[in-house]
């Protein structure tokens, strides 16, 4: 069979030129078509839950709302295990399905399930975040501004620019961190609702009674029918300050008199901060399946179009671009093309000193690799840096295939030519093709089955490695094909007719020197030969053992997560200056490019996190990435001078690898369970101790565990009995005045904010002025909470 199909196409050989050249035009077209990305979809399915629970204390959100939600969806078929955190206001639960399961059922599942979670009043529904690369973040922007104020800042970027990217084709999440939150605000003054004698309910329902439109149903005549409407929503903050709270005694108590009512900021769980500054923190997440380029490019084309519309004085940087790590991949793939390219074009030369034998043999470097991936597309694969690595490892073994053909047919045609009675020149290219055929096919199916156990990992592991032996198994099978299609083709047309050289080349004859002795000195001691290999075999074996073990390599991107934890307890302030000391000590270090900094949390983002904790990103320069090394260095060094800050330092597809596959931003994580916290601790710092002594451990800490100041209202029950009140409703009054209350939304050019009442803010930081809030009975009585709750310090 395989020597018709090699004489098919020496006769053939025009065909088989053209069929080639289309074959290539062909995996031209693909590859453009193909997906890019970072990985290939290694993550398994995973569903990510948020539930927000305003004023929840960590604990109480990990007991009332992520151990029912987990409880809820345990159990869903085809979930594998459940991961989950719990801070200040936020739960999050990921369940992680099997591979196998189809994303969108999974998310109908846990939808299912999620209707029978028990949950207490006032947390809101849980949350289905949409599904996002496994990599995350795929772009990021800093806007900032010398003299806009950070509050249209951010309702620029909220609702303009969110919203105009979040219709980008690919793009699957936005989340914001930084600017303020524009809310309508009642601030409530205690001392004038005593005054007034008025509570903090009749505030509440008030304000929620001033900014509403009702229905009035239709004004139906004979001929038509008119829909009537009750106008009542807010236009101006005037309007809202001149609501009636009540009548006392007969005169009206407006809202003005009794708060200050004012456009402010929202309390903040998170920021933002840019090369030293007060920054919004735009990231765009990408949907699994899109092409990575493909979505930064109309992200950035979005960009240019929301560019003219923003205020002069609003700038925005990109300061994270997810395309440099592909681009940076591809540019390897195309090195290593060339390099190879060339380093087979000199020893040919040198060798056989005949430029069509260097046309033969690199003919088949394109086409083999091309028409790899084409079947590779087939497969559902895309392009990514594993397949990219395969295609890279396949180059040598490719080419080798043509050589090996072409080199038995150009020598057999030149020692043809000297013979006495030669054979037709097609026949000997024919003949030479035929003789090595066997050896080539055999060649071939030994590296598959070397490359055999690759496809039998599973996990993870078979799912990041199997698309590189795949790229590579397909490349050198295509060469197979190839040299036994149009390598003879262009030896038929190339070398057949020609007149070649009849003798051996000047470094063919060297090499032949060197060789001959070795050769009959191998023949002749055999024994010593295989001693040596046995030698080396077990050198090896005791070598391989101390040169370690790591699951995938470093990646040299230039764009570094530093993760940094301060005490439970630190306030979001405290967490920026940690970054604003970093940030003024590299300012100035032309290793660095932009520096952006994150803390706390921000809604939709699936990682969640205390106010206590940040990340700095940071892009290394070319002249920091000359020795990244020594670059990350200098950023331990000038962590390691903050005090009571822990750091983890590395690149961004490190940080995302590690927290996907453990669950954590690190590479090695040991996890100590117990009832105990105290003896947790202890346990952990011997653990510290003992890893500390370890070679090759960098930024070793251990997570912060320690009581964190409360101020906590302890409710009488038996006072609040007899004034026949509930713990419900004085925990309502708190809620509300401690930690704000939305009680509706305000319509303004055709964006909502949010219409909130709570204390003034010096009030709210007065344990005398808490215990003074009135509260009304249902007699119509109006007392202190101080009669029915003790205001103190403790610690959770």
């Amino acid at each position: 069979m395989l020597n018709s199909i090699v004489k098919w196409s020496i006769t053939q050989r025009w065909l088989i030129v053209i069929a080639s050249i289309l074959i290539s035009l062909w995996g031209l077209r693909v590859i453009t078509q193909m997906p890019l990305d970072v990985f290939p979809a290694f993550a398994p399915p995973q569903v990510e839950i948020q539930t927000e629970a305003p004023g929840l204390a960590p604990e109480e959100v990990e007991s009332l709302v992520t151990r029912p939600i987990e409880s809820a969806i345990n159990g869903t078929p085809g979930i594998e295990s459940l991961r989950s955190a719990s801070a200040v206001g936020i739960s999050a639960v990921k369940a992680v399905f099997d591979r196998d399961t189809d994303i969108y059922r999974a998310r109908q599942l846990v939808t299912e399930r999620l209707q029978g979670a028990k949950l207490p009043a006032g947390v809101s529904q849980p949350e289905i975040l949409p599904v996002n690369s496994p990599l995350g973040w795929t772009i990021k922007y800093a806007f900032s501004s010398e003299s806009t104020e950070m509050m249209e800042v951010w309702r620029i970027v909220s609702w303009d620019v969110k919203n105009r990217l979040l219709a980008v084709p690919g793009v699957s999440n936005i989340f914001l961190y930084g600017g303020d939150e524009r809310q309508y605000q009642v601030l409530v003054e205690p001392d004038k609702l005593k005054s007034y004698n008025v509570s903090l309910t009749d505030v509440t329902k008030s304000v929620q009674n001033a900014n509403v439109n009702v229905p009035g149903g239709f004004l139906i005549t004979p001929d038509q029918e008119t829909l009537i409407r009750g106008i009542g929503r807010i236009e101006s903050i005037d309007a809202l300050k001149r609501s009636v709270v009540k009548a006392v005694n007969g005169t009206p108590v407006i809202l003005e008199q009794v708060a200050e009512v004012k456009i402010g900021p929202a309390l903040k769980r998170g920021d933002g901060l840019f090369r030293g500054k007060r920054a919004v923190i735009l990231t765009v997440s990408k949907q699994p399946i899109a092409d990575t380029p493909t979505v930064i490019k109309a992200v950035e084309a979005a960009m240019e179009e929301i560019k003219p519309g923003l205020p002069k004085d609003v700038k925005f940087v990109k300061t994270f671009d997810q395309g440099l790590f592909i681009e940076a991949s591809v540019k390897n793939v195309e090195d290593a093309l060339r390099d190879g390219v060339i380093i087979v074009s000199v020893i040919l030369i040198l060798f056989l000193m005949n430029w069509r034998t260097v046309v033969i043999s690199l003919s088949a470097l394109p086409l083999s690799l091309l028409l790899g991936m084409i079947i590779l597309s087939w497969t559902g694969q895309g392009i990514n840096t594993m397949t990219l690595g395969g295609l890279v490892v396949a180059i040598g073994s490719v080419v080798d295939d043509a050589i090996v053909d072409m080199e038995n047919v150009y020598r057999r045609l030149r020692e043809n030519q000297i013979a006495g009675n030669p054979k037709q020149p097609l026949q000997v290219v024919f003949d030479g093709s035929v003789e090595v055929r066997v050896s080539v096919l055999f060649s071939t199916v030994i590296i598959a089955v070397v490359f055999a156990p690759i496809f039998a990992l599973s996990g993870v592991e078979g799912r990041i490695f199997t698309p590189m032996g795949m790229s590579y198994l397909l490349s050198i099978i295509a060469s197979t094909l190839v040299a036994l299609t149009l390598t003879p083709a262009l030896c038929a047309l190339l070398l057949a007719n020609q007149r070649l050289p009849s003798t051996e080349t000047w470094l063919e004859r060297k090499a032949h020197q060197i060789y001959r002795p070795a050769l009959k000195f191998s023949i002749r001691y055999p024994k010593v030969i295989l001693g040596v290999a046995i030698a080396g075999f077990v050198a090896s074996t005791i070598i391989l053992p101390g040169l370690g073990k790591v699951f995938l390599p470093e990646f040299e991107d230039r764009s570094l997560v530093n993760a940094m934890t301060l005490y439970p307890g630190e306030s979001l302030e405290a967490t920026n200056q940690a970054a604003l000391t970093v940030m003024d000590t590299l300012k100035n270090d032309l290793r660095f490019d932009a520096i952006a900094f994150r803390s706390g949390f921000a809604q939709g983002d699936p990682d969640i996190a205390g106010v206590n904790f940040g990340e700095l990103d940071v892009q290394i320069s070319e002249e920091g990435a000359k020795n990244r090394e020594k670059t990350i260095e200098v950023l331990r060094k000038v962590f390691a001078k903050l005090p009571g800050v822990a750091t983890n330092i590395g690149g961004f597809i490190s940080h995302r690898m590690d927290e996907i596959l453990s669950g954590v931003r690190s590479a090695l994580a040991v996890k100590i369970y117990g009832p105990e916290l105290e003896q947790l601790r202890t346990i952990g710092q011997q653990v510290q101790s003992a890893m500390s002594g370890i070679s090759g451990i960098v930024d070793l800490q251990l997570e912060p565990q320690v009581p964190v100041k409360q101020i906590q209202i302890l409710f009488d029950r038996d006072a609040a009995a007899r004034y026949g009140l509930t713990v419900g409703e004085l925990a309502e009054t708190i809620e509300t005045g401690l930690n704000g209350k939305v009680v509706s939304q305000v319509l303004e050019k055709q964006q909502t904010f949010n219409l909130v009442v709570l204390l003034q803010e010096r009030d709210r930081n007065n344990l005398e002025l808490i215990g003074n809030l009135l509260v009304d009975t249902p007699k119509g009585q109006k007392i202190p909470l101080s009669q029915v709750a003790k205001v103190t310090y403790g610690t959770g």
